[in-house]
C-alpha cells in the first residue's frame, strides 16, 4: 500500500510541479525560495495526505498549503525581490524578432510590477490571472472572504495600471530625447 501511495504521490507531484513552481515564484519573487516553497508544500501534502477526504478538493488544498508556505517564506525573508522572467517558455510564437523583443520587454515589466505588490495582493493576482481560479476559489485558498479577494484584485490592478502607465510615460520621454 505504501508503494502505491508513493507512486500516486509522485504522479501528482510531477503533474503539479510546474504550475506550483511558477505560482511560488510569482508570490515570492525568488527562484531559490520558490523551489524551497514547493518542496516544503509537497512534504506537507504528503505527510497530511490522509486528511483529504474529498479528492475533488485536492487542488484547492494544495494551493492553500502552497500559499501559506509562500507567505511564511516572504515574512521570514522580509524582502521584496524584483520578479524576472518567470515561465521559461520563450519559444517563438511565429512573431517577428522585434515583436518578440517588445512582447518580452512588456512581460518583464508586468512581472516586475507584480513582484512589487504586497504578498497577499500578488497571490490574488497570480491565482486569478495565471491559475485561472475564480474569486470564490481564491477566497477558499487564501482563507478570506470573497469580497476581500475582489478588493485585493481591484487594488492590485490599480497599482499595476499606475506603475505600467508611469513606465510608459518615462519610455515616451526617453524616446523624445
Amino acid at each position: 500500500m505504501i508503494a502505491d501511495d508513493r507512486e500516486a504521490f509522485d504522479l501528482l507531484m510531477e503533474s503539479y510541479y510546474p504550475k506550483t513552481l511558477r505560482m511560488a515564484y510569482l508570490i515570492s519573487g525568488s527562484y531559490a525560495d520558490s523551489e524551497d516553497i514547493v518542496q516544503e508544500t509537497f512534504i506537507q501534502v504528503y505527510l497530511n495526505r490522509r486528511r483529504i477526504r474529498e479528492p475533488q478538493y485536492f487542488e484547492r488544498w494544495l494551493y492553500k498549503t502552497l500559499t501559506r508556505e509562500a507567505w511564511r517564506v516572504c515574512r521570514r525573508n522580509k524582502k521584496e525581490q524584483p520578479v524576472e522572467e518567470v515561465f521559461g517558455e520563450n519559444t517563438p510564437s511565429g512573431a517577428s524578432v522585434p515583436e518578440e523583443v517588445m512582447k518580452n520587454a512588456r512581460d518583464k515589466e508586468l512581472y516586475e510590477a507584480i513582484g512589487r505588490l504586497p504578498a497577499k495582493q500578488r497571490t490574488a493576482v497570480v491565482l486569478y490571472y495565471f491559475n485561472g481560479m475564480t474569486t470564490r476559489e481564491i477566497a477558499s485558498v487564501m482563507g478570506c472572504l470573497e469580497g476581500t479577494v475582489k478588493s485585493r484584485l481591484y487594488t492590485a490592478r490599480n497599482q499595476l495600471k499606475q506603475v505600467l502607465e508611469s513606465e510608459q510615460r518615462m519610455l515616451g520621454e526617453e524616446a523624445a530625447l
